[in-house]
């Protein structure tokens, strides 16, 4: 497979400057008083977990740029609760943001976002997972989600 110019941070980015733009819709606030600020809750805990499952793969000494060979299947720590967990990280965080701009129309970003990396990413690396590492890969798959 041949790795994107575009990675999924940069479309992150971009889900982060859509959102931010769509918050200038106009309507209504959805939440009152300081309820949008729970959106930092998981804008928090999705950093934390991407920074986490990025480290793993450092430490493991494998590639964390999509549809590259890997040289190591991580199955532990971040791992062993999503098959995704950067992808997981940065998800959490657009659903962070859509809390605290507290408007309807940045919540479309999220699922947009999430369909994005399935289509483009998740399915491709899914079959160089399977490719590289086969049954263990597989085992693998069976027991851990792909999100959470």
């Amino acid at each position: 497979m041949t790795p994107r110019r575009i990675n999924p941070p940069h479309y992150f980015l971009v889900a982060l400057i859509a959102m931010a733009l769509l918050r200038l819709v106009p309507a209504e606030p959805l939440l009152a008083g300081v309820w949008p600020w729970l959106g930092a809750l998981p804008i928090v805990v999705g950093i934390a977990v991407a920074v986490w499952a990025s480290q793993q793969f450092a430490r493991a000494g494998t590639s964390i740029v999509p549809l590259t060979p890997s040289s190591a299947l991580v199955t532990d720590g971040a791992f062993a609760f999503s098959r995704n967990p950067m992808y997981l990280g940065m998800v959490l965080a657009l659903i962070g943001l859509a809390w605290l701009l507290n408007r309807p129309w940045p919540w479309l970003v999220p699922p947009l976002f999430v369909v994005v990396l399935t289509l483009r990413f998740i399915r491709h690396e899914e079959k160089l997972m399977e490719a590289t590492f086969g049954d263990a890969y597989r085992a693998y798959r069976a027991r851990v989600r792909r999100f959470i």
